[in-house]
């Protein structure tokens, strides 16, 4: 064997065994994911969601307190969903991570009680609640394969592949006392106090875990003693925060009805812990990362207005909100890399790197009730219900370029939706309510690995099921 073989053969190895020691130490790629935001009630939401100017029901609280007066009996209300999503990315710059990717899971959705105070203040109504509100899920699967290259010395090309699984699993709720108080015959006002605090919901936190395998290889040909396996878990625990929704129901006429609500913008501390372990390649060993972190959540207003037909038995709204998702920060003072201490929540790069636009989500729905005018009383009371809606999500859109993407405009991916419901309400003690929610998006989710030419159809079906108890 010729020196010069040798020394190119060296100069090879010691070049890949510096990539194989830097590639270890992190992931191949980073991985985005928003928490999604949750809505409340099989009844509500078998409208489309429209409902800030009907608020009639137990889940008055969460879509507009303003709404709790309209409620004259103590009740108590539970909600339970099941959700499958489904997302399928495509990738011209890495065909190989495509594919569909599932998420299923289920839990409470809210729970209630609901006491309307006798005694009146000025004969006006007076309603208090306490609620428990699931308001964001952070729930998500990942299962795909990655590859990359770059150039050595020499015109030599080494590169990796990678076999990478990704799980986010976790939700934010709140505990929620609220109240509804009459100023006039015509106009209420309602506040409600969400207290998120881990101490009281052990549920409240969230974690990533990432489990990463992968070979070095040199012009082609694999190297046995490459191999790598990196595995990450990131948790968010001791989740403390507090906000407020004020919302308000004016009565126009006997049967129409306008609504409008706020969501004030918080901030909230979180406990963050990073830990990584490395197996093979130039070495094993693990690393532990504890630091504090802040979280700030975007405010969000919403309007809607609602009529009842004279017959009483079809009612049809409309609601538009509007969320600044440019308020999504997180603050992460003690991080080691400088430009990643205060970072979009939406696409987890610096804000000053893109736009981040308001997010308007339009909402249209109807329910007819089977109101028998023949009979006094009805001991089964049967409802149907439909809706629309046009739900889109923050994003960058970020353009695409040959290396990566570049700056983004903030325009938000389109997401729509339809939903069907149906309810009874027996002896009018017992109300029992269903709704099927479908949402889809096409082309979007770009944020999520960051490539060009990359983007997911993505397609989720919820079941709501929930049940109002009167006395």
């Amino acid at each position: 064997m010729s020196k010069a073989w040798l020394l190119l053969r060296c100069s090879i190895g010691v070049a890949a065994l510096a990539t194989v020691a830097s590639i270890a130490q992190a992931q191949s790629v980073d991985i985005m994911s928003s928490p999604n935001v949750v809505g409340s009630g099989a009844r509500a939401l078998g409208m489309g969601g429209a409902f800030i100017a009907i608020a009639d029901d137990a889940t008055a609280a969460s879509w507009n307190p303003g709404g709790l007066t309209q409620l004259e009996r103590p009740e108590l209300s539970l909600v339970y969903d099941f959700k499958w999503n489904t997302e399928k990315f495509s990738s011209w710059s890495h065909p190989e991570i495509g594919g569909s990717y599932d998420a299923n899971f289920n839990g409470f959705n809210y729970a209630s009680a609901v006491y309307p105070i006798r005694r009146t203040i000025a004969g006006r109504n007076l309603v208090v609640s306490l609620n428990y509100q699931r308001q964001y899920d952070f729930d998500r699967n990942l299962d795909f394969r990655y590859r990359d290259m770059l150039g050595l010395t020499g015109g030599n090309i080494a590169g990796i592949s990678s076999n990478i699984k990704y799980r986010q699993r976790g939700q934010l709720s709140s505990l929620s006392p609220a109240f509804g108080f009459e100023l006039t015959q015509r106009l209420s006002l309602g506040m409600v106090l969400n207290i998120w605090d881990e101490s009281l919901l052990p549920e409240n936190e969230w974690e990533i875990r990432l489990d990463e395998r992968r070979k070095f290889h040199i012009n082609g040909v694999m190297q046995p003693w490459s191999w790598v396996r990196f595995s990450m878990k990131e948790k968010y625990t001791g989740f403390r925060g507090i906000n407020a929704t004020i919302g308000a129901l004016y009565r126009a006429t006997d049967r129409l009805q306008f609504g409008m609500v706020y969501h004030t913008k918080f901030s909230a501390d979180v406990n963050y812990e990073r830990r990584v372990r490395i197996w093979g390649g130039s070495g094993s060993g693990f690393t532990t990362d504890r630091r504090r972190q802040e979280i700030v959540f975007p405010s969000a207003v919403g309007v809607g207005v609602a009529y009842r037909f004279p017959n009483d038995k079809l009612t049809i709204s409309m609601d538009v909100t509007r969320r600044e998702w440019d308020q999504f920060l997180i603050h992460d003072p003690r991080n080691r890399q400088i430009n990643r201490r205060r970072v979009s929540g939406v696409s987890g790069l610096p804000p000053d790197q893109h736009d981040i636009d308001p997010v308007y989500t339009v909402r249209v729905g109807a329910e007819y009730v089977f109101v028998n005018d023949k009979k006094a009383f009805q001991n089964i009371l049967p409802s149907v219900r439909a809706g629309v809606f046009y739900d889109p999500e923050p994003a960058t859109n970020r353009s695409d370029r040959f290396f990566g993407l570049g700056r983004g405009n903030g325009k938000p991916d389109d997401y729509y939706g339809i939903s069907l419901g149906a309810g009874v309400l027996i002896k009018d003690r017992v109300n029992l309510d269903l709704a099927y929610v479908y949402r889809w998006g096409s082309g979007v989710r770009r944020d999520t690995f960051g490539f060009s030419g990359t983007d997911a159809d993505v397609r989720q079906h919820t079941l709501y099921l929930s049940t109002v108890v009167y006395f």
